[in-house]
């Protein structure tokens, strides 16, 4: 649980557009904040104040830890067909510069576990849900075992910089266009890599999570997927994040993000 919680008001270090497309950009975040770096682990998140504007906080995934005080973040500011931003928050956030101090929350929720025995780790990142899987590739790749990630976007202009994704891990694409790897969905390219898979690890969109639920070949596999959704307070309090699962009603932002894919009862969850 969160046992490990901090406040802090931490100093922005770089703040990069580090992908532009119609209709979004992807921004990458680093913040020095070495309490809640020591702390973090992969599939937990931060909630951060964004301005004066925004009553409530925004929850954003831990990315990676840079030297161990570091926190990165991966987020998307979507944009109307005019290049206007359509969320206060976020457009907030991609304003603040070098040595300015964002206010965040952390580290919170329930992260990914990865058995002692496993070699082999098979990940499925749908658009921006690689933000809480590259956390997770980069400590297992630093352990010696073996990562291989499945990331489908809607076209090759959605797809994150090759030099922004794990060093020392198997990568195959799919696209929407067949612009990229291969054409088609990444769910569609999941069972051939199936065999050998120790684990499996997934965010994206809700679609794409029921999608994977459904697939008779994992159903013999351990399958644990972080969740997307609003948030209220971010620490259980609300309740404004639940959802039901096959163990009754459960917070996202306290028992999860991470769950069993075969616990919830997706037809009830709207992500």
């Amino acid at each position: 649980m969160n046992s490990m919680l901090n406040q802090v008001s931490a100093r922005v270090v770089s703040n990069d557009e580090v992908l532009s497309y119609p209709g979004a950009a992807y921004f990458l975040l680093q913040l020095e904040a070495a309490a809640i770096a020591a702390a973090a682990k992969p599939g937990q998140f931060l909630m951060l104040k964004c301005g004066d504007d925004c009553i409530l906080r925004r929850p954003l995934s831990i990315h990676g830890i840079c030297d161990g005080s570091r926190i990165e973040l991966l987020y998307r500011v979507t944009r109307t067909t005019d290049g206007t931003p359509s969320g206060k928050g976020m457009d907030w956030l991609s304003q603040q510069k070098k040595g300015d101090k964002v206010n965040i929350i952390g580290p919170l929720g329930n992260g990914f576990k990865v058995a002692a025995d496993t070699k082999r780790l098979l990940i499925v990142a749908g658009g921006i849900g690689i933000a809480p899987l590259g956390f997770l590739a980069t400590q297992i790749l630093s352990t010696g075992r073996q990562v291989t990630l499945l990331l489908g976007a809607r076209s090759a202009a959605n797809i994150l910089p090759e030099n922004m994704l794990p060093s020392g891990i198997t990568c195959a694409i799919t696209t929407d266009d067949g612009s990229s790897g291969k054409k088609g969905l990444v769910i569609d390219i999941l069972p051939e890599y199936l065999e050998g898979a120790d684990q499996i690890f997934a965010c994206g969109p809700q679609a794409m999570l029921e999608k994977l639920a459904k697939i008779p070949e994992i159903q013999s596999k351990p399958v644990q997927v972080s969740l997307e959704v609003r948030m209220g307070c971010g620490a259980g309090a609300c309740y404004g994040c639940s959802i039901r699962t096959t163990h009754g009603m459960k917070r996202v932002c306290r028992e999860g993000p991470v769950f069993d894919i075969k616990d919830i009862i997706w037809q009830e969850v709207s992500i």
